[in-house]
């Protein structure tokens, strides 16, 4: 500890006596960090397992339904009709599954002077929040998927209108329809939000409301995302019949298999399906059924964010090159002081105290760039907000985050000093005093 407190006294000595190149060198590493972090924040966001304990027993199924013949349409569509939904419900192999589809509209308190606020809103069946782990704080799922004027509320929507969480039996207005609270989750975040990633959703905050699968196809809600219709019908007219019976294609259905064994098994009736679909006439395009794993989702939709991966490769030859410039900086300064190395090795120091010193500013250099680095990186990451304002919802670093940033940073100071440091304590004796 004596040692290290010498040391540490040396380094920041060394600093005041040539603050000028310290600084700029300090700057340059300091802005490759920077930028490195905002990037690798974004990019750990959008890749990481936001279900590590079931990711992989979540797939989305889908079977290429469309009713106009087409030989050469290989792929299904990327959303289901409410008839796609039915029949893939009908198998009791899942331990779980949810259709849904996301909606908006505007919310108010009943019985008050305030206008409208507008919500975002998940329609979905009850199996949904076993599916995706959102844990409730107050009530509990509806009972059934039958249609009933209930709903759920995120954690952040009861605050936003109530004030306060414990709001069960309470009600709200949604576009004029009635609904009872029965259920406030947690303050709940997917991140990516992989159940919907059409549109670049995956990147959206969980959304506000949730309403029962059957009561928006009776009151004619429909998807703000992605939606075909594949027939002559008026689907703006008696949507509760049309939206059941017709070609409108606007949902996704997700199912938990727990198994190999159960996933083989749903392929099969999978197949099952279309086989009976297509004696009865229903099915006329190629059998094309998949059966995507949810971390497999955003390639298999081509919704991966081309634009992030690309800011990501930039980085990293960014901080390569400043690491380069800050590391000449560096061997100059130490080159520099390299008289000072050579008396302390004539008065008896060994090479492995000298490396002692190196180490010291490895950790001093690290401590001042990740500080700074940090700043860099949230001025970048407001820039990157600017430019892809999607990407907001991904401004968070986690304490593990932190800690792998601050090591990255002491790595990058380590390399910065190396060469520099073998050349000034590794060089010969007689030389350096000659000199």
């Amino acid at each position: 500890m004596r040692n290290f407190s010498y040391y540490l006294r040396l380094s920041l000595h060394n600093i005041k006596r040539a603050p000028l190149p310290y600084a700029l060198t300090l700057v340059i590493l300091s802005i490759g960090l920077g930028v490195f972090f905002s990037n690798a924040t974004l990019y750990y966001w959008m890749n990481r397992d936001p279900l590590p304990e079931q990711s992989h027993m979540l797939f989305f199924p889908r079977i290429n339904a469309v009713e106009q013949a087409c030989d050469s349409c290989l792929t299904p569509l990327r959303v289901l009709s409410y008839k796609d939904v039915q029949k893939l419900s009908n198998s009791a192999i899942p331990s779980a599954q949810a259709g849904m589809f996301q909606s908006g509209g505007y919310a108010r308190l009943p019985n008050t002077q305030n206008g409208p606020t507008p919500v975002s809103i998940r329609v979905t069946q009850r199996d949904f929040f076993e599916l995706f782990n959102a844990p409730f704080l107050h009530g509990q799922t509806w009972a059934d998927n039958d249609a009933r004027m209930e709903l759920i509320l995120h954690y952040n929507a009861a605050l936003k209108f109530f004030g306060r969480t414990d709001v069960l039996g309470q009600q709200l207005l949604l576009d004029g329809e009635l609904y009872t609270i029965v259920g406030v989750l947690d303050n709940w975040q997917m991140l990516p939000k992989l159940y919907d990633v059409n549109n670049g959703l995956a990147i959206t905050p969980v959304e506000e409301i949730y309403l029962p699968w059957e009561t928006a196809y009776n009151l004619g809600i429909k998807s703000n995302s992605t939606t075909q219709s594949r027939d002559s019908r008026n689907y703006n007219e008696n949507f509760a019949v049309n939206g059941r019976e017709g070609e409108f294609y606007q949902a996704q259905f997700w199912v938990k298999l727990d198994t190999p064994a159960q996933q083989d098994a749903y392929r099969q009736f999978m197949d099952n399906l279309v086989a009976s679909e297509k004696e009865a006439g229903r099915h006329p395009r190629p059998n094309g059924n998949l059966l995507h794993n949810m971390l497999d989702i955003a390639e298999a939709f081509n919704e991966r964010n081309r634009q992030l991966d690309a800011f990501a490769v930039v980085s990293v030859l960014f901080l390569l090159v400043c690491l380069f410039n800050a590391s000449h900086l560096s061997l100059n300064r130490y080159m520099a002081s390299q008289f000072e190395f050579s008396l302390r090795r004539a008065l008896g120091a060994s090479r492995l105290q000298l490396q002692g010193q190196l180490l010291t500013d490895v950790l001093v250099n690290g401590v001042l760039a990740f500080v700074l680095a940090l700043l860099f990186a949230v001025l970048m990451l407001l820039l990157i907000n600017q430019l892809l304002p999607a990407t907001s919802a991904l401004n968070n670093w986690q304490p593990g985050l932190i800690l792998l940033m601050f090591g990255v940073a002491l790595l990058a100071s380590y390399l910065v000093t190396l060469y520099p440091a073998w050349r000034a304590s590794y060089s010969p004796l007689n030389q350096q005093l000659k000199a």
